[in-house]
């Protein structure tokens, strides 16, 4: 593998709530290859789009970051003004998870796809023309009727491929997908994936993919970074962390999906999962881990390699192969 394009090392942020400054990131450390996939999965609410934003710089005015971010060397939290309109400009691109709460809804969608481009120095005739086969790439057909019209008179999933062709249009190097295709149908969502996919390869693209499937993850994505309350728990290869996940959260959500046949209930993990600011000084996932002990409780564990890959568990090893949770009962959340 090459050297990192992205380099996240240790991010911590913490922004004002409530009167209070709370923490939304304990401890994201992962890296990206140029031309490399990396999934970042996990619940709602554990930091994943967080992670996304700041790596983009677009936190809170008052959000307060520690670690560091680092992009092909630079470091991104640093950067001046300067740096940082080149490195949104041209070095990353990002599709966020609701095109609707992005996309100005009295401007054109012309607007919004051919914005960057003539903002990075593109004339308009050839920016149209780009924007034409970007739209094509991602299957939008009759691309000029559709670059006239306003976001409204799109479909969720026509205003999401949208979105995608806006994000690809400087030719980033890093595309941060923040749920791509959640506004799509399973056949268009797997079409649009196979672009992203195509055109990564391509052009050396690099990816990180953030969803809450895990087979999505790991069909699209060569590493999976496994995150919970703020922390990520596992890394490692896709297929390895699929096939035989370490840390006892990654071992519950792939436990919990639905099984096609399969008329046995779905085991869930126990208690409700818990904001990164809820999380006490121990292991995050200690209060719902049926294996947790006194340690787990009082003793954060960082990540550290375990058979071929990094996981955040004091007894990953002891573990392995006997992580259990119960079955699903009625009630249950």
């Amino acid at each position: 593998m090459s050297r990192a394009l992205l380099d996240v090392d240790r991010l911590q942020v913490r922004i004002p709530a409530a009167g209070r400054s709370r923490t939304v990131i304990h401890d994201a450390t992962f890296s990206i290859a140029s031309g490399e996939s990396v999934g970042l999965v996990g619940e709602s609410g554990s930091g994943k789009s967080m992670t996304a934003r700041a790596i983009m710089r677009l936190l809170p005015s008052r959000a307060v970051t520690a670690g560091s971010i680092a992009f092909d060397g630079q470091p991104v939290l640093t950067m001046g003004r300067a740096a940082l309109r080149a490195f949104r400009a041209s070095g990353i691109g990002m599709i966020y998870q609701d095109p609707r709460a992005h996309i100005n809804p009295v401007r054109t969608n012309g607007d919004f796809v051919l914005e960057g481009m003539l903002a990075a120095g593109l004339g308009r005739g050839a920016a149209e023309e780009r924007a034409l086969d970007l739209l094509r790439a991602v299957g939008i057909g009759d691309g000029a009727r559709r670059l006239r019209q306003y976001p409204h008179q799109l479909s969720g999933g026509l205003l999401q491929r949208m979105m995608i062709a806006a994000a690809l249009s400087t030719g980033p190097r890093l595309l941060l997908a923040d749920e791509p295709t959640t506004a799509l149908d399973v056949t268009t969502q797997e079409e649009v994936m196979a672009i992203l996919d195509e055109l990564r390869a391509e052009r050396g693209l690099a990816m990180l993919f953030i969803t809450h499937d895990l087979d999505l993850a790991s069909a699209v994505t060569d590493r999976m970074a496994v995150m919970y309350a703020g922390m990520i728990v596992e890394i490692g290869t896709s297929a390895g962390v699929h096939a035989d996940a370490l840390h006892p959260y990654t071992v519950g959500l792939l436990g919990s999906r639905p099984a096609i046949g399969s008329r046995a209930r779905i085991r869930t993990i126990p208690g409700r999962p818990v904001s990164a600011f809820e999380a006490g000084p121990g292991c995050v996932f200690a209060g719902r881990c049926p294996h947790a002990t006194d340690i787990c409780a009082a003793q954060r564990p960082e990540l550290r390699p375990v058979g071929g890959r990094l996981v955040a568990c004091h007894f990953a090893e002891e573990l392995k192969g006997k992580v259990r949770f119960g079955d699903a009962r009625a009630g249950d959340a």
